[in-house]
């Protein structure tokens, strides 16, 4: 059987179990927007700025930056220029949005943020932002994403600069987990806490780059749980029938950039792959 929901930008199955319509922002970049005074100043890599998560859907964000030491949910690791052809960002489609910032992915992202060569989902994301309309008709062309950091449906206010905050934490704080089994309503970052109830997200492959389109919701599905099935059999507990979640994008969310296959195991399956028990003795 399988079940609607109102979220259509991916959809979701547990190995065994029926497939379901379900929303997950991936750990792709995320496009941002609000009206916005025009700035002199071309922003620098390390500065920090407060916004909510409300504007990870938008194109600009009018925040000006602010002390890393203070409250903040943004820290920019990466800027680029544009060209004058680009024209005002906020009519720009997401597809060049994205092949605009093609080097704000994961690698580049990790590095910043003290967690060189890791390959494990972390709840560290990106966030682009361009000028404004009034910014880009003062003359502005510049772009720069954001690392910031999620904590179930807000971003986390930190009060020093990203690097120091993975070093005092430790790697495994930044790991992602939903509150309990993936479905409708619990897709969204959560640090893994609970073996009983969370899931951790081992696995996010982009199907498409920018300006592909969207091979078909059948061909995404058997392309996603194919990585899926065979990635969780490295966490499958000791268990012969492992249990693993597997979440695809849509047709929707393929257009507005989201193009990850996501694999989803039980943190107390993971666990026991990662971190086994020693015997006492």
């Amino acid at each position: 059987m399988r079940h609607k929901s109102h979220n259509y930008w991916s959809r979701a199955r547990i190995a065994g179990a029926a497939p379901l319509t379900i929303g997950l922002l991936a750990p792709a970049v995320l496009a941002i927007g609000l009206a916005a005074p025009a700035q002199a100043a071309t922003p620098a890599i390390g500065e920090c700025y407060n916004y909510p998560i409300t504007v990870r859907d938008e194109v600009s964000s009018a925040a000006g930056a602010v002390s890393c030491t203070s409250a903040h949910t943004a820290e920019t690791y990466w800027t680029g220029s544009l060209k004058p052809t680009f024209g005002p960002p906020s009519k720009a489609t997401p597809g060049a949005r994205l092949a605009a910032t093609t080097a704000c992915n994961t690698e580049t992202l990790n590095a910043y943020v003290a967690m060189p060569g890791r390959t494990l989902p972390s709840r560290w994301l990106s966030f682009a932002i361009f000028p404004t309309d009034t910014q880009w008709s003062a003359g502005e062309r510049w772009v720069r994403c954001d690392a910031v950091f999620k904590t179930g449906l807000k971003l986390t206010n930190l009060t020093s600069k990203a690097a120091d905050f993975v070093v005092a934490t430790g790697i495994d704080y930044s790991n992602f987990c939903t509150p309990s089994q993936p479905n409708g309503r619990n897709t969204e970052s959560y640090p893994c806490t609970d073996p009983k109830k969370n899931w951790i997200m081992v696995a996010a492959r982009d199907l498409g780059g920018p300006g592909t389109k969207f091979p078909g919701t059948s061909n995404v599905e058997k392309r996603t749980r194919a990585i899926c099935s065979k990635i969780a059999k490295r966490y499958n507990g000791a268990s012969k029938f492992p249990s693993w979640w597997a979440i695809w994008p849509t047709d929707r969310g393929w257009k507005e950039g989201r193009r990850e296959a996501q694999c989803l195991v039980p943190l107390a399956q993971y666990n026991k792959e990662v971190a086994p028990v020693l015997p006492a003795g």
